[in-house]
């Protein structure tokens, strides 16, 4: 006769990927609100581009593992530079747009390596 219940499979232990870790990270700094931030608004791209590479590099310094990019709605084109130029970094595990209401397309969240 078969037993009227089924015993619980364990389930396989599931290890997080660097990307889960990354985006909890910045979920967190984004429910926070205190992650470090740089402000874009009023620069053309190259001077905002700059900007962003002295931000990255201090950042990085100091040992924060989030920090926040304000290059504002408008046009893109500042979030469009912002985003071809993180993409080339070597300081920078992860980075997506801010998905907050306040923030969608205005600003962009990034993981910073772990310094050695």
């Amino acid at each position: 006769m078969p037993k009227p219940w089924k015993t619980r499979q364990k389930p396989s232990e599931v290890v997080p990927s660097v990307e889960d870790s990354a985006a909890s990270k910045i979920f967190g700094a984004e429910l926070s609100g205190n992650a470090p931030s740089v402000d874009l608004h009023g620069l053309d791209t190259q001077s905002g581009v700059h900007e962003l590479d002295l931000f990255l590099h201090s950042s990085f310094m100091h040992g924060d593992e989030v920090v926040k990019i304000i290059h504002g709605r408008g046009s893109g084109k500042m979030r469009e530079v912002v985003h071809t130029f993180l993409a080339t970094q070597e300081l920078v595990e992860m980075f997506r747009d801010a998905q907050n209401q306040v923030e969608v397309l205005g600003a962009t969240y990034v993981v910073l390596k772990k310094s050695t």
